[in-house]
């Protein structure tokens, strides 16, 4: 069942919804419609050592996308999975598990990860996330 709720006379998705559509729009491989659920000042902070092409702190959506292809370029995923949900007022909590390799050397990585989405106005505001680095650079090696 969606959850909808209404804001200033409009319907909106509320913050779980949200990052649902958001990942099951990166499982199809739709960057454009993660970029649609974005403000456009979103604040995106994905960690790393500068051995993780793609990791940093980007502003906007023209500097996501770009996190996107960098990501996109160097990492294929052979599991992505969001396992749970936590809420708290703007805030949603994920915590999940990804695998992959490297395209540049075929080595595998794998993490649990906790991504931190900051939901405003049916809109991602801001992400952090948080997993194994050590792991990913050394697939990056």
């Amino acid at each position: 069942m969606m959850r909808m709720k209404t804001l200033k006379g409009k319907t909106v998705m509320d913050q779980v919804q949200v990052v649902q559509q958001l990942y099951a729009e990166f499982g199809k491989g739709n960057v454009q419609g993660v970029l649609n659920l974005l403000h456009d000042d979103v604040t995106w902070i994905d960690p790393g050592a500068p051995d993780i092409p793609y990791a940093g702190k980007r502003k906007g959506k023209q500097e996501v996308q770009q996190f996107f292809m960098g990501m996109g370029g160097a990492l294929e995923f052979t599991r992505f999975e969001p396992q749970q949900f936590f809420t708290d007022g703007n805030f949603v909590l994920v915590k999940g598990y990804f695998a992959g390799k490297s395209r540049s050397t075929g080595k595998s990585a794998e993490s649990d990860w906790m991504m931190m989405w900051e939901v405003v106005n049916g809109k991602v505001k801001s992400y952090q996330a948080f997993l194994d680095t050590h792991n990913l650079v050394s697939a990056f090696k």
